[in-house]
């Protein structure tokens, strides 16, 4: 099949990409590399700040897309594919369905539905934008990060899009459980995150000298993920335990600089307001190192998993639980083995791409339109 990419969060569709590529299929894919993360792509399409960086991006946009035609697939990698107001994500939607067999839309990342989800009903217990009904101090702080999800022009847009889509691909749980409120059943399928496994060795924790916690920031998305609160918790531990553990930072690093930054780490802190570990957590444990992440009971319902090899965040905890429950982590390296094994055995299962990429190619042959 020729298959377009378009979009990518965190080298999902890289990782997707390769596969594909080694199955024999005919890939284009066109992101922004991740900003700083440096992750392959075909095109790179990055929008730079002010009005001519704007007007330069939509141009080279228009620009390519009468070659972004005659495509078995088009693949989205959320409803902001591109960094467009919604009118405008419109119109190369529809010139791309137009003009292509089928496009089909990868669900991850915030958009209208899911956010709507997040902070006006009751399916989800915490998020990042509400714990209960209150709202976080992400949306405290900056209103407009919640807001801008739910404006009209999105709302339309996205019911746009899930409507003329021909299937979509979730891929975490709570991704899952909000798009089967909104997007005909027919067209999901559940299909999990890949990693590329051939790329990360698992090697054993040190059992020896301190252990070594990563922190991983990024742009500005430090209180989003939880991720700064979660610095402040870190840095209590490491004064309350001298000489037992020590606190790396690290920002906005190349992804082939952040996995060497893992290996050399025990422990990796990732999201707080997640109900499942996403590609940080997933990469992190096939490593062999422990990740702290979201893996609530629906994640592990989801996968039909009975491992429990990452250490639980949760929000509805305060913050000297959190504090205390690292601690005996930290201080149980016997514990700690075992949970390094036992990651690497779930992502073995559940996320190597080998398996993955054949769930997206089966979806793409059941749900795409006739030629």
């Amino acid at each position: 099949m020729r298959i377009l990419m378009l979009g990518d969060y965190s080298n999902l569709h890289s990782c997707l990409a390769r596969e594909l590529r080694r199955s024999g299929h005919d890939v284009t894919l066109v992101s922004d590399r991740g900003g700083h993360m440096k992750t392959d792509a075909d095109m790179t399409l990055r929008r730079k700040p002010g009005l001519t960086g704007s007007i330069s991006y939509l141009y080279r946009i228009m620009s390519a897309l009468p070659s972004w035609t005659g495509y078995d697939v088009v693949q989205l990698i959320n409803p902001q594919f591109f960094h467009l107001k919604p009118r405008r994500l419109m119109m190369v939607f529809d010139i791309l369905r137009k003009n292509n067999r089928s496009v089909f839309l990868t669900l991850c990342g915030n958009d209208h539905f899911f956010v709507e989800d997040c902070v006006a009903t009751d399916l989800f217990r915490f998020s990042e934008f509400r714990i209960g009904k209150q709202p976080t101090e992400l949306v405290t702080t900056s209103p407009m990060r919640e807001q801008g999800w739910l404006i009209p022009a999105h709302k339309t847009y996205t019911r746009h899009l899930y409507d003329n889509i021909d299937g979509a691909m979730s891929v975490l749980p709570e991704y899952d459980m909000s798009a089967r409120r909104h997007l005909d059943p027919s067209k999901l399928t559940f299909t999990n995150l890949p990693v590329e496994l051939s790329d990360m060795e698992y090697t054993p924790l040190p059992t020896s000298g301190p252990v070594r916690i990563l922190i991983g920031m990024r742009g500005n998305m430090e209180i989003q993920k939880g991720t700064a609160k979660m610095l402040g918790i870190c840095r209590q531990i490491e004064a309350e335990l001298p000489g037992e553990c020590e606190v790396r930072v690290v920002k906005d690093m190349s992804l082939a600089d952040y996995l060497k930054e893992l290996r050399e780490s025990h422990l990796v802190i990732d999201q707080l307001y997640s109900y499942s570990p996403a590609t940080n957590a997933l990469q992190t444990m096939a490593l062999g190192r422990i990740t702290a992440s979201g893996a609530q009971p629906e994640y592990y319902d989801y996968i039909g998993e009975d491992l429990r090899p990452i250490f639980c965040l949760s929000p509805l905890e305060d913050d000297l639980t959190i504090k205390e429950r690292l601690k005996a982590l930290i201080q149980d390296r016997g514990r700690m083995q075992q949970m390094s094994a036992e990651g690497r055995e779930l992502v073995e299962r559940h996320n190597d791409v080998r398996a993955i990429a054949p769930l997206f190619e089966a979806h793409w042959q059941k749900m795409m339109r006739q030629p």
